[in-house]
């Protein structure tokens, strides 16, 4: 039909409607029922043939255009390749469904009311997106194609290449070819093999910058398959998957670090020191016959480590940030699986040991080297070691009676090492030579010389070891005679003479029994009890690894302020979700007066707490001035046999040295929440403010001792909720013991008790450990932890560290490989603690929101409980005295725990609401149900919320942070390192 006759019907059309209304009532003429047929045919025609409206807008217009131009009523197939019927193939069409908006911005390319993330064919050509080639259809095959889905954003910057509606990082197909993505050849669908493409996931992010090599949502340093190619990385012997195999490959985790530079060679997120798989392979390293992944056996290698360092001169041949000396853990230099004392070649320098110069590969050749096959007992102590040069038994005669006059005991004769110190560092050895008088070095070696040669020439071997007694006191005389003005030049002490010894032992008795007297005496000052003065040891040990394991060097202040950035981010928003979900239900039910244990901002903001405790004498005073290298000054922690006064130690940090007493420390910030035990706590309270790099990180507490006679320790404060106070707000907690001090009274076990839900931050500390023999030692350990794994509620026993914790040396016969070793431990585990702060924090803030939760359900049963039994004229207090004095007739605790799944550990005992209600009548509370409104909602879901959701998610939130935060200041680091050299060269020019 043509257009004139369109026209004409919707004429006649109007003009029958018009007149039907001017014939309303006439018996003639069509009726509006019989001329509707005829408009709606009209405008059905007009709207299949794409004619506009009557008002010429387009509004009639079909909404898929057929692209027809004849005139009959039929309608035309749509063709596959142009799917509007413009003439323009799909391919070449920039709007396939004709709907005037341009593919890469219309959100259903096809037009067929599906979106195309949700469209399993988006082009709408028939073919599934997975099968088909040009998933838009552009006329560019996906391989070649920079926007495979159409959506106008470029493949490099889209976070959902293949346009299904999944992150790429949730995509087990990125790039939508229907091959999984472990399993694709091409995981971006860029057409470049993932074995040549420099952008694997098609992130725009090259692989050597890429944090998520292959775009699976998990960063490399925490990804089991850092590729993406299906084979774990222990068994992936392309770990980057650049086409290179690990032993050729000069960057085996593909981070754009070559492998001898890398501090983290197979990107697993573990400095090289700390992994125990340097190359990834899934083999320990000291069962790796290939430490580094370089393709040379250990023992053919060079650089076993792959660090870029000869083994001759590298201190840490195996890479396990160990040096060569201090071997303590595996008792393997070289990591070749063979123990030093059974390998021809320790240091792994294919050398064999008896023509080595330096044996252990420290850097200090034999004559020189204090411990000659680096394991870490002296060599004047090592029964095993073999001697170098058999033939030189002048030499071993001097070095054995040299021996003995060290051991003898002269006042000011320089002694051998202690075992401690067996970890000796080239540069400290340097540093320490530098210092020393000019005197003395000129006076006290050419004496030992000299008296050493003239006693080895004047006595034969034999001799010399049948009377040591002799030419020891021989050698003596002849040391303190020339020695005497030296001694005088530097500090006046004691001679080594019977009568003089036992001076200082006198004055060291009279002290003790002042300290005695004192201690008995209340009116004692916290100053007084600083006032500690005694002999400073000789040959203390060295506190170097302290600075070191706990990161205390100006090197990690950048690293240490950027998370400290972070950490204060965190902790507002803890503080939020508790001032929103938390503090309205603590406030609403009175939580406040049921439990001591309260959070605010001093809990939230503080510095980590370190707490130590345990019974009188353990040594937990001599452990804190040792850490704050406090000891033997005017201001230290006074330490001896006999009990200290009940103090609680609180050691901050301070500009200068400075005492407080209770009252001070209760106006402090952070130790407010005191001031609710009384006076009496504020009295035994005791702050000692110092100057030093550990305490700027953290608190340090220490709990007084626990005497075990009960009469003895009647306190006018509530001493075990002081106690509870300090555990609660404690990141780790420490129990410090003497090997002679191991029993366990009612005091021990009402501590104990209070440690319930902290004993994965509970260690133990058998201190004092070198005065037992070390064929006991063993048998003392296993007898402290039967006495204590029984009274805490932990499956597992806790951990335990045997050591001995001040500068003194260790005694003669003990264990100074283990004993070092543990401290070590020690301070790592204490490190690990100070990092993990924002984590506890975390944990904190969520169990008080456990204990609020409990207590507002707990009181919402006992309501629903009382408003059940309440008769109209029943007296109300009875009823509510009644069912609080004996709720288990009414089932409060068991239906308590079946309906709400909170378990009856969880909560206090019916006494402790016994006291709660007497002060809060239960029926002026409200039900949970009626503080619910309609604008701010319901208190007891936003708990549940923050409980569940929110508090755990902000610490996958301060993760991420902290990550990024590191990174851009290795970047800085990187950059500053880059710009360094051309200065470094040029100084030297200068200078010659």
């Amino acid at each position: 039909m043509g257009r004139l006759t369109l026209w004409f019907l919707l004429g006649l059309t109007l003009i029958a409607v018009s007149n039907n209304v001017g014939l309303a009532n006439a018996d003639a003429g069509p009726s509006e029922s019989e001329c509707r047929p005829y408009i709606e045919k009209a405008i059905n025609e007009l709207k299949t043939d794409g004619v506009t409206g009557k008002d010429g807008s387009g509004e009639l217009q079909a909404d898929q255009p057929r692209g027809d131009d004849d005139d009959d009523d039929d309608e035309d197939a749509k063709s596959v390749n142009d799917l509007d019927g413009d003439g323009i193939p799909d391919d070449q069409d920039d709007d396939i469904d004709g709907d005037g908006i341009p593919n890469d911005e219309d959100d259903d390319i096809d037009g067929d009311g599906i979106p195309n993330d949700k469209d399993d064919d988006i082009d709408g050509d028939g073919i599934p997106n997975e099968d088909d080639d040009d998933i838009d259809g552009d006329g560019i095959p996906n391989t070649e194609d920079d926007d495979i889905d159409g959506d106008g954003i470029p493949n490099d910057k889209d976070d959902d290449i293949d346009g299904d509606g999944i992150p790429n990082e949730e995509d087990d197909d990125i790039d939508g070819d229907g091959i999984p993505n472990d399993k694709d050849d091409d995981l971006d669908g860029d057409g470049i093999p993932n074995d040549e493409d420099a952008d694997i996931d098609g992130d725009g992010v090259v692989n050597e910058k890429d944090n998520d090599i292959d775009g699976d949502g998990i960063p490399n340093a925490e990804d089991n398959d850092l590729d993406g190619d299906g084979l774990p990385n222990e068994k992936d012997e392309d770990l980057d998957g650049d086409g290179l195999v690990n032993h050729e490959d000069e960057d085996i985790d593909g981070d754009g670090t070559l492998n001898h530079e890398d501090g983290d060679l197979d990107g697993d997120g573990l400095p090289n020191d700390k992994d125990e798989d340097l190359d990834g392979d899934g083999k320990v390293n000291h069962e790796d016959e290939d430490i580094d992944g370089d393709g040379t056996l250990n023992h053919e290698d060079s650089d076993i480590d792959g660090d870029g360092v000869h083994n001759d001169e590298d201190h840490d041949v195996d890479g396990d940030g160990l040096s060569n000396s201090e071997e303590p853990q595996s008792m393997d230099i070289d990591g070749d699986g063979v123990p030093n004392n059974v390998d021809d070649d320790i240091d792994g320098d294919n050398k064999v040991n008896e023509k080595d110069d330096d044996m252990d590969g420290d850097g200090i050749l034999n004559e020189h080297d204090n411990d000659m096959d680096g394991d870490g007992i002296p060599n004047d102590h090592d029964d095993s070691r073999e001697t170098v040069d058999d033939d030189d038994e002048e030499e071993e005669v001097k070095k054995r009676s040299k021996r003995e006059v060290d051991a003898a005991p002269v006042g000011e004769i320089e002694a051998p090492p202690s075992p401690a110190e067996e970890f000796p560092a080239e540069e400290e050895k340097e540093e320490e030579a530098a210092e020393a008088e000019p005197e003395a070095a000129v006076e006290e070696e050419p004496v030992k010389e000299e008296e050493l040669e003239v006693e080895a020439e004047a006595e034969p071997e034999p001799e010399a070891e049948a009377q040591p007694a002799v030419a020891v006191e021989q050698q003596e005389e002849a040391v303190e005679v020339e020695q005497k003005p030296v001694e005088e030049a530097v500090e006046p002490e004691p001679e080594a003479s019977g009568e003089a010894a036992e001076e200082p032992q006198a004055e060291e008795t009279a002290v003790a029994a002042e300290d005695a007297i004192d201690a008995d005496d209340e009116d004692t000052k916290p100053e007084d009890e600083l006032l500690w003065e005694g002999a400073v040891p000789q040959n203390r040990r060295s506190r170097q690894h302290i600075t070191e394991l706990l990161l205390l060097d100006e090197e990690f202040n950048a690293r240490e302020k950027a998370t400290d950035n972070v950490a204060e981010i965190i902790l507002r928003d803890i503080k939020k979700i508790y001032e929103n979900a938390i503090k309205p239900l603590e406030t609403l039910y009175k939580y406040r007066d049921l439990s001591n244990r309260h959070f605010g901002d001093p809990e939230i903001f503080s510095k980590p707490l370190i707490l130590f405790m345990g019974p009188w004498s353990g040594g937990k005073s001599s452990i804190l001035n040792y850490l704050t290298d406090n000891e033997y000054t005017p201001n230290s922690l006074r330490t001896g046999a006999e009990p200290s006064p009940a103090y609680f130690n609180i050691l901050m940090w301070g500009n200068e040295t400075e005492v407080l007493d209770g009252t001070q420390l209760a106006a402090d910030y952070t130790f407010s929440g005191l001031q609710k035990f009384g006076q009496g706590l504020e009295e035994r309270l005791r702050g000692l403010k110092l100057k030093n790099k550990l305490l700027e990180k953290v608190n340090i507490v220490e709990i007084p001792g626990i005497l075990e006679v009960r009469k003895q320790v009647s306190r006018v404060f509530p001493f075990n909720d002081a106690c509870q106070w300090f555990i609660d707000r404690a990141d780790i907690i420490f129990l410090v013991y003497d090997p002679a001090k191991l029993d366990v009274g009612p005091e021990t076990e009402a501590i104990l008790d209070q440690l319930k839900g902290r004993e994965y931050q509970t260690r133990i500390i058998l201190n004092k450990a070198d005065t037992v023999k070390p064929e006991e030692l063993l048998r003392v350990q296993g007898a402290l932890i039967w006495n204590i794994s029984p009274l805490m509620s932990s499956a597992q026993p806790p951990l335990m560290y045997t050591t001995s914790l001040w500068t003194h040396p260790y005694q003669e016969g003990a264990p100074a490989r283990l004993l070092l070793a543990q401290e070590r431990a020690f301070l790592r585990d204490l490190r690990t603690a100070i990092d993990k702060r924002i984590e506890h924090k975390i944990a904190s803030a969520r169990r008080f929101a456990v204990r609020v939760r409990n207590h507002a359900k707990m009181v919402d049963c006992y309501l629903n409980t009382y408003y059940n039994h309440k008769t109209l004229f029943g007296n109300k207090k009875r009823i509510a005295d009644d069912i609080i004095d004996h709720p288990q007739n009414y089932h409060i605790y068991e239906g308590l725990s079946t309906l709400t799944n909170i378990s009856r550990y969880d909560l206090p005992d019916p006494d402790v609401y016994r006291d709660f209600f007497r002060l809060n009548p239960l029926y002026e509370f409200k039900k949970l149900s009626e503080t619910c409104t309609y604008f701010r909602g319901c208190p007891i879901t936003k708990l549940d919320l923050a409980i569940a959701y929110e508090l755990p998610e902000l610490a996958g939130k301060y993760k991420k942070m902290s990550e990024a935060a590191l990174a851009s200041i290795e970047a800085q680091a990187q950059t500053q390192a880059q710009a360094q050299p051309s200065n470094v060269q040029a100084e030297p020019r200068k200078t010659s």
